[in-house]
């Protein structure tokens, strides 16, 4: 009998046993029970040594101003197809609290964000039944002293005894006393996959008492309807209830008014509770779920109840549903496209590659009229070509329940390297590094077969690429149409656009004048194109930025090193001229070092996903931001405050060119601290689903996109492009 091998540290067990049956075999009697007891004896120090291999590099206790955190799995390890129970601990400063499922009036209940291997799946935070804490005319719904919260852990079939688990938890809460101040904590740590699960002795009472804190499933169902303009649930009352400290905490936030009153009575062994209506105009849920606790002779008792929905829940006084607004005629939404188009040549996205169009007009200056109309043309059909290849894939990955935005393409690491390659090769060539052929001599058949025709069709494929993820002015409502209409009408929204980004190059294309107004050819032409090569090399270096923004430490080293590949393989190819065996070696190597630079690609790794949206909140000078998040922009809205939001990008050149110009403004910084308005900074640089939601929320498909809420939680849309004077306006309330 072989043993087939195992890592070492995490099967020592296994490997023992292996050797003790090569050895002894496996026949019954004296001596196989000695093997069993000498291998259930490997297998408990191996376990006990992997526990405190696995305790000394954990991060399992985070100590914060307000708040000390700690985590603890329930048993020794996982075991294969059952559930692992971990307990969050925190213990809070006197006089503060944290808060619930649902916090009341206001505030941020804890969020974990788990890092697990494929197969283990973390569940719902269990919370301990909340306390009622008013704070002035408002009120929490929170915990107080040390609360408890229990998370499962579910372990898959196939997971493999000896196995080590490495767990990486991101989490984050409010702590809030007169104020309320935002606290987080990594926990980053190790836990054996073991055959069977030993429960740790030493938090046994742990978990005992926090299960004791939760409240008990009752197994009688409400119901809850609309009744003299209040919310009223009516359920079998419980044995032992009375109305001695008794409230009931409604689960969904906003429905029931968190400070008001709650009328409890019971009459004929049923339960009606009363609850004045919350913020929430209307409630369309079947059920609807709460806790509800009381005082008995044993103590503090807390039920978890859930109510069917009579009918939707409707706020007394709330304003008729709004009706269906008309949405523009396709003729309109067609007209926007190529309009949008035409000004998105002029927006910061389309610079990097106004210079390669610089220098193909100067190319132009020498060659017959019939060249330029073409290399029009074909420029038109590059980008139109690239707009339906887009627009098609995105209306199919939409189609198919993907969440993707215009852009997306960006939002891939290897995409926006294969770009900073695309823009380095386009650069080398302006600098006369290498050279593809020559210009276009004559007109007719002829102009098709030259390389300048060519480079005019993928000059317009690059502008699309680069340019046009970028929602410029009079596109938010056709690009959030095409995502929506039929494929047929979304796909000509596309062409549309892309006609009009072509459209002025292909109208001075074909201006009869335009050769004699061009400077007459001569060797300035060399030193122009020269010099046009290093705006470009700039291009190439902004979306190196961006990939820092995208991918680990690693794979940017990788394509900083392959961009040098790159570059050699060009220089060589360029002296690769001619049939001799020479030119040909040479052709090799240069395929060699091109192979060798577009490898990393293949291998680059994205950033960890948690950093998504994450957003260099420094970069904003005197402006103070924040981490664009639904619930807290929700909790802002609740209290009346005014929210600014600011929808980005690395890769959106016009986010950036008004990060540097208007939000760097100090007058702007300077109205937002007197305004008390909320700064958040919503980044799509790398896939975010919640973002792409709200983008979708106001008819938006892509970034720039920015939104303030006033005071009484409406929205407004900023004009585009952005100005300091329309950000002053809406943050003083002088409107838009």
């Amino acid at each position: 009998m072989k043993c087939a091998a195992r890592p070492f540290l995490v099967q020592v067990s296994a490997m023992l046993r292996c050797a003790v049956r090569n050895r002894i075999g496996l026949a019954p009697g004296p001596r196989y029970q000695d093997v069993m007891i000498f291998r259930r004896l490997i297998v408990a120090l191996s376990t006990a040594f992997l526990a405190m291999l696995s305790a000394a590099s954990a991060q399992t206790r985070v100590e914060n101003d307000y708040t000390a955190t700690e985590i603890a799995p329930e048993a020794a390890g996982f075991v294969p197809g059952g559930t692992l129970w971990f307990a969050i601990r925190q213990e809070i400063r006197p006089g503060w609290h944290v808060f619930w499922t649902n916090p009341g009036d206001a505030g941020l209940p804890l969020r974990l964000d788990w890092s697990l291997p494929q197969g283990f799946e973390a569940g719902e935070i269990l919370h301990p039944a909340p306390e009622f804490i008013p704070v002035g005319p408002l009120a929490s719904y929170a915990h107080e002293g040390a609360p408890v919260f229990l998370v499962p852990v579910t372990v898959p079939e196939d997971a493999n005894p000896g196995e080590t688990v490495d767990i990486d938890i991101h989490a984050s809460w409010q702590a809030c006393e007169e104020i309320c101040v935002p606290e987080k904590g990594r926990f980053s740590f190790s836990v054996p996959v073991l055959e069977t699960g030993a429960m740790e002795p030493a938090r046994r009472v742990l978990f005992s008492l926090a299960r004791a804190k939760l409240p008990k499933a009752y197994e009688e169902r409400g119901r809850i309807a609309v009744e003299d303009g209040a919310y009223v649930l009516t359920v079998a009352a419980p044995q032992g209830f009375t109305e001695k400290n008794a409230f009931f905490f409604a689960r969904p936030e906003g429905v029931v008014s968190p400070p008001a009153p709650q009328e409890m009575e019971v009459e004929d062994g049923v339960l009606r509770i009363a609850m004045q209506p919350g913020w929430v105009e209307r409630y369309d849920e079947e059920t609807f779920s709460g806790v509800l606790t009381f005082s008995e002779d044993a103590g503090r008792r807390a039920l978890a109840v859930t109510a069917d929905v009579a009918e939707p829940l409707i706020k007394p006084g709330a304003p008729p549903e709004a009706p269906p607004q008309k949405e523009p005629s396709l003729p309109l939404l067609f007209l926007f496209a190529f309009l949008g188009g035409v000004i998105l040549n002029v927006m910061p996205c389309v610079f990097p590659v106004v210079f390669i169009k610089a220098a193909s007009f100067m190319q132009s200056a020498r060659e017959h009229p019939g060249a330029v109309r073409l290399h029009g043309l074909l420029y038109m059909a590059g980008v139109l070509s690239t707009f339906l290849l887009m627009g098609g894939a995105l209306l199919a990955l939409r189609a198919g329940g993907a969440e993707f935005g215009w852009g997306f393409h960006l939002q891939s690491p290897w995409v926006v390297a294969l770009s900073a390659y695309v823009l380095l090769l386009v650069g080398l060539n302006l600098a006369g590094l290498y050279s593809v052929g020559g210009g276009i001599a004559g007109a007719g058949q002829k102009l098709a077969a030259k390389p300048g025709g060519l480079g005019a069709f993928f000059t317009g494929a690059l502008a699309v690429l680069v340019a046009a993820p970028c929602i410029g002015p009079l596109l938010s409502a056709p690009m959030g149409a095409a995502l929506l209409l039929p494929p047929v009408a979304g796909l000509l929204i596309f062409a549309l656009l892309g006609l009009g980004l072509a459209a002025p190059y292909v109208i001075l294309s074909f201006v009869p004048g335009l050769g004699a107004r061009l400077p007459r050819p001569g060797p300035w032409m060399i030193i122009f194109k020269q010099a046009l090569s290093f705006p470009v090399f700039a291009a190439a270096a902004y979306f190196l930025w961006v990939l820092a923004q995208q991918a680990t430490g690693a794979g940017l080293a990788a394509v900083l090193a392959g961009g040098v590949l790159l570059a050699f393989s060009a220089w060589v190819f360029d002296h690769s001229r001619g049939a001799n065996l020479r030119a040909l070696i040479l052709r090799v190597l240069s395929a060699l070092a091109a192979v060798m630079a577009l490898a990393p690609l293949l291998r680059l790794e994205p950033a960890v996903q948690a950093t998504a949206g994450q957003a260099d909140l420094g970069s904003y000078g005197a402006l103070r931001a924040e981490t664009y998040d639904a619930d807290a922009l929700q909790a802002y809205r609740n209290q009346g405050t005014p929210v600014f939001i600011d929808f980005t990008a690395a890769w959106c050149v016009t986010c950036q060119f008004n990060k540097m110009t208007v939000f760097s403004d100090r007058a702007v910084a300077r109205a937002f601290d007197e305004s008390g308005t909320v700064f958040m900074v919503a980044d799509w640089t790398v896939r975010d689903p919640e973002i792409t939601e709200a983008l979708a929320g106001f008819g938006a498909s892509g970034v720039p996109l920015y939104v303030y809420y006033g005071p009484s939680g409406e929205a407004s849309v900023l004009p585009l492009p952005l100005t300091k004077k329309s950000v002053l306006r809406a943050v003083s309330g002088a409107g838009l």
